[in-house]
């Protein structure tokens, strides 16, 4: 469903209110959906499965956390399977506390029903000395929080990009260093010390990330475990799910189930089920 012409101007508007928060279901995946918005965008997703690209690399937003947009990030969004959750728009001016660039946060359950409580905000009002210090207290939770390393930066070298690209289109292969080296012509050292340098990961490292949030995505829509498993070339079922934990520190079902496990006071009963909240309004994407 779509919003109002007149919430749809106000989250669009940069001199607008202070803080817009919107009840936001899609049944139907989105299939990178372009967007840049003069806000920026918090949204915390409780269904689903959502990857956002940037010129920078790639984020993956999975249940129970909380994603980050700056304001003004050329982003493309892509869904996997139907997705929910509460997006929160903030005016610029309020966004210095938060990263410069695209980033996921644990959803600790303070987190979470503050902007739960913001869905009961007039779009329109201004903010009552109340709900500013409630925004502050989110924004303050957010920075305790700590980012999520659920992302793939992309190498600037156009080398190592061609190799990046190539992995993301073929996350099984089994080709090693010196093999990819030789698709990108480039030495095995010098391909190696430059993964490090620009993506702040070993090439070992992001190939391991590139196949998980692989991984995810193919789970977000059903797809059998076992199935993914070999599918991404691991020897075993096990291998993988031994994989996955310890990237993750849940099982791939636990994982789109019951919450992340071995997270203090953030399991599924820690953090409210939104989907009887009030709703502002409804957006196709964020």
């Amino acid at each position: 469903m779509g919003i109002p012409d007149a919430l749809h101007r106000l989250v669009h508007d940069p001199a607008g209110p202070e803080l817009i928060a919107i009840r936001v279901r899609n049944d139907a995946p989105l299939d990178n959906s372009h967007a840049s918005m003069p806000r920026g965008v918090l949204f915390l997703l409780t269904e689903g499965l959502v990857a956002v690209q940037t010129e920078r690399g790639r984020v993956i937003a999975g249940p129970r956390s909380i994603g980050w947009m700056p304001p003004g990030e050329a982003h493309s969004v892509q869904s996997f399977g139907p997705t929910a959750g509460v997006g929160v728009f903030l005016a610029e001016r309020h966004c210095a506390a938060l990263p410069a660039h695209p980033a996921q946060f644990e959803a600790s359950p303070l987190a979470a029903l503050l902007m739960q409580r913001m869905l009961e905000w007039v779009p329109e009002a201004p903010l009552a000395p109340a709900q500013r210090r409630m925004m502050q207290v989110l924004l303050d939770e957010l920075g305790q929080a700590g980012t999520q390393s659920l992302q793939l930066p992309w190498p600037k070298d156009e080398r190592l990009l061609t190799v990046a690209r190539a992995l993301l289109a073929n996350p099984a292969s089994g080709r090693r260093l010196e093999q990819w080296a030789r698709f990108a012509d480039i030495s095995a050292r010098t391909l190696s010390r430059k993964f490090v340098e620009e993506t702040g990961m070993s090439f070992g490292q992001w190939r391991q990330w590139a196949r998980l949030t692989q991984a995810l995505e193919w789970l977000a829509t059903g797809q059998a475990v076992k199935h993914v498993a070999l599918s991404l070339g691991y020897d075993s079922v096990s291998a993988f799910i031994k994989a996955f934990r310890l990237a993750l520190g849940t099982t791939p079902s636990a994982y789109f189930g019951a919450g992340r496990r071995n997270t203090p006071a953030r399991d599924a009963e820690a953090v409210p089920d939104l989907s009887q909240s009030t709703l502002s309004g409804e957006l196709d994407a964020f």
